[in-house]
């Protein structure tokens, strides 16, 4: 039995940055990685003709290892041209002549057989083009399907550094329901906005324009990738701009999984110490790692601070009291929304300004307060 909380985002921690979860940064390539035979393979994405290829779950992605590119054979039945023999051995078919399947051209990951690149072109009039920095490679058979992915390339090579790894993402966008993948990201340095382009797996086209701040999607592999760093992992509740029951500030949780409803909602689900599990409805944002740190300590506040166990138990209640020093004020309160501060004779004074409160420090010692 699931409790679901809704909790608004928070003021970001300032005073105590160093308390924040801190997971990899930058863009996350796909979850399909294998490892196979001492070799490491990177997933890929195929374009064919201009056209992403959107894999149903069942099917496998194209991978990388080194300089040699690896396609499933269940994904060269979207290649046009070229035919596949099921018999013994396993043979593929082009307009240039056949090639077995076998050691010396192929490899075996998890059930699926992928079949060198090159082995394709030997046998074909195939023609194509990897883009390295997007980590998707373009195949085409016509003239049409050649000017298509040309558009696409052009536009990858114009990216910022990293952000060419958009390309071929499985992605949920803020305003849609379901999965989206990022079949094209134009770039406009003179506005510095990116136009992106998405498909879901029924051919619905979406289009947002947005600078990399406001990208108003989350990528599927941030997800899957935070996850498995979280997994089992134990986090602290921060609950300062929470104002309701289930969770306390400071609680110790253990990380469990993110869930996604219909609306792409983006829940992560944390059980408490008694067993029981709770989902929290997040604030959807690009960046995962700063979606999690409003709400999650990745480090037990009380471990990072040597303050007595009155103090602690001040914070943990969200209350502050005469003598607290501004940060044990912000880990219980938050930022405030404005301040003061005066100086005269020696004498530091602050007024931090909060919904209903002030607060007065006097030379970094919370004095008294004030209700409005």
């Amino acid at each position: 039995m699931f409790t679901r909380l809704s909790i608004h985002p928070v003021v970001k921690l300032l005073c105590a940055a160093t308390l924040l979860l801190i997971l990899s940064s930058g863009l996350a390539l796909s979850a399909n990685a294998a490892s196979t035979k001492g070799n490491t393979y990177s997933a890929v994405s195929l374009y064919v003709n201009g056209e992403l290829q959107i894999l149903p779950p069942t099917q496998n992605v194209q991978f990388m290892n080194s300089n040699t590119l690896y396609i499933p054979v269940k994904t060269i039945t979207r290649i046009p041209g070229i035919t596949i023999n099921y018999g013994s051995p396993l043979s593929l078919t082009g307009s240039r002549g056949s090639a077995n399947v076998n050691s010396s051209n192929s490899f075996e990951y998890k059930g699926t057989t992928y079949v060198q690149y090159k082995t394709l072109l030997s046998i074909s009039d195939l023609d194509g083009k990897y883009a390295s920095s997007a980590y998707t490679l373009f195949l085409w058979t016509t003239d049409e399907g050649k000017a298509q992915s040309s558009k696409i390339l052009t536009n990858i090579s114009q990216l910022p550094s990293n952000m060419g790894l958009l390309i071929g993402q499985k992605m949920y966008p803020a305003h849609e329901s379901g999965a989206y993948w990022i079949t094209n990201v134009y770039y406009d340095p003179d506005s510095t906005i990116f136009y992106v382009t998405a498909r879901n797996s029924g051919g619905e086209e979406i289009h947002t324009n947005t600078n990399y701040e406001a990208f108003d999607f989350v990528l599927d592999a941030a997800l899957n990738q935070t996850q498995d760093a979280l997994r089992g992992k134990n986090v602290w509740f921060d609950n300062r701009q929470f104002y309701g029951t289930g969770l306390k500030h400071l609680e110790k949780l253990t990380f469990v999984s993110f869930q996604i409803s219909k609306d792409n909602e983006i829940s992560m689900v944390l059980r408490k110490a008694n067993g029981n599990k709770v989902a929290v409805l997040l604030d959807a944002s690009y960046d995962v790692n700063n979606m999690l740190s409003r709400y999650l300590f990745g480090t037990n506040p009380r471990s990072v601070y040597n303050w007595s166990e009155k103090v602690w138990n001040t914070i943990s209640n969200n209350r502050v009291s005469s003598g607290m020093t501004p940060q044990q004020v912000v880990l219980s309160w938050g930022m405030p929304s404005d301040h003061n501060t005066y100086q005269s004779a020696g004498v530091v004074y602050e007024q931090w300004i909060y919904p209903h409160n002030y607060l007065y420090f006097w030379n970094g010692k919370l004095t008294s307060a004030q209700s409005f």
